[in-house]
């Protein structure tokens, strides 16, 4: 069995700061943390304005359903999926930052469950997905901002909405997506005229897949940005 209780080979970020440190790298920690929290609390609200100011104007972000798009492209699609009635939420359970002792660069991970609520098979249902989203950070004038947003699928699941009505679900067709966000793909494809990437990193227990190689992947990608590294994530 593959080990679990390990970081990926050489993407131990030994020299950034996490944990205490110095009191001003705690306060810059905070900064990073309240830009984190609001992809999911702007986002969700609709606070469009507040959400652009989390990014650097040339940054990107990655989602199952919008692949590698300029921020401000996501921002324009989430807007007309919302229109037509893709209902999206998030709930945020934690936050960990290391950075740089410049206090120039940072990666911040934080622990979300995206929720989306779908009508399947004349059901409604909330597929929820337990995530990690990682943002890069850099700070440029004196201004933190992301470069990339990326995420972890690690697991997921579907919850009928009102418990005496359960959807029908092709066992096969659910199957053939990656175990971190089966259900979440499974029913964006259905109902939402999107192609789902299969390639999104997942969990490391995700042994053999293309998602526990990205996982890793991302892991060195979070490395080598805190080590100073230009990087087209």
């Amino acid at each position: 069995m593959r080990d679990l209780h390990s970081l990926p080979g050489d993407t131990w970020p030994a020299n950034a700061i996490r944990n205490n440190g110095p009191d001003n790298l705690v306060l810059e920690r905070a900064k990073l943390r309240e830009l984190a929290e609001g992809w999911p609390c702007y986002r969700d609200a609709c606070e469009w304005e507040n959400f652009e100011s989390i990014f650097h104007e040339d940054a990107h972000v990655y989602t199952t359903w919008s692949g590698r798009v300029h921020f401000k492209d996501f921002m324009e699609a989430s807007k007309a999926g919302m229109d037509k009635g893709a209902f999206i939420m998030h709930r945020c359970h934690g936050v960990t930052t290391d950075i740089t002792p410049e206090a120039t660069r940072a990666v911040t991970k934080m622990k979300a469950t995206i929720t989306q609520r779908f009508t399947i098979d004349g059901c409604e249902v909330d597929a929820e997905a337990d995530c990690r989203f990682i943002f890069f950070f850099e700070k440029v004038s004196g201004s933190w901002g992301a470069r990339f947003v990326r995420h972890w699928y690690e697991k997921d699941k579907l919850l009928p909405v009102d418990p005496n009505k359960v959807p029908k679900v092709d066992e096969a067709k659910l199957a053939s997506y990656p175990e971190g966000y089966k259900c979440l793909a499974y029913c964006q494809e259905l109902t939402m005229g999107v192609s789902v990437l299969t390639d999104m990193p997942g969990h490391r227990r995700h042994v053999g897949t293309v998602n526990a190689e990205k996982h890793d992947l991302l892991y060195q990608q979070a490395k080598d940005w805190l080590d100073g590294k230009c990087l087209n994530v």
